[in-house]
């Protein structure tokens, strides 16, 4: 079992918003044309470099790509715009896809899809708020990860993150 402590760095201050994005099976480039994203030419950046391209990018999302094992990790800073619930039967089409998205507000959703479906939506801040197709589908992990009915987190974003990785 992972603890949120394992994933206590996404409480760092400088971490405002994001939304991260995982699909199983699909090239990077397959999962940014998925969700409607102009691929072109793409350049590599690290995460400095994509906060800079996004500052002079205006109103535009910039989302940035990559692979970790057999899964294509999309990482969007401040936003949603591109990974949401819109996007994401797309996404997860023939396959499964899960998505964390954490606002400045304070409000943290964690959402999974499977093959074409949005099929649970939990609100992570206040967990017993689920919806969709089966929204109780992850009580054994919620609780697992402690984000629980009984349970306060030290770490909200961290027990998200956390739960992403037990599904």
């Amino acid at each position: 079992m992972l603890s949120g402590g394992d994933f206590g760095w996404l409480d760092d201050d400088a971490l405002v918003g994001y939304s991260v994005s995982f699909v199983e099976g699909v090239e990077p480039v397959d999962a940014l044309e998925r969700i409607g994203a102009d691929v072109g030419p793409l350049p590599e950046l690290s995460a400095a470099e994509a906060d800079e391209f996004a500052a002079t990018a205006g109103d535009l999302p910039v989302i940035r790509a990559g692979r970790c094992g057999t899964w294509t990790v999309l990482i969007e800073h401040d936003a949603n715009t591109g990974v949401n619930e819109q996007t994401l039967p797309a996404l997860s089409a023939g396959t499964r896809a899960v998505s964390v998205f954490s606002s400045a507000s304070g409000m943290d959703l964690f959402y999974y899809a499977e093959d074409g479906r949005l099929t649970t939506i939990v609100e992570t801040t206040i967990p017993e708020n689920t919806y969709g197709e089966q929204p109780d589908r992850f009580l054994h992990e919620l609780a697992e990860v402690g984000l629980g009915p009984d349970d306060e987190p030290e770490s909200v974003r961290a027990a998200t993150m956390a739960l992403v990785h037990s599904v």
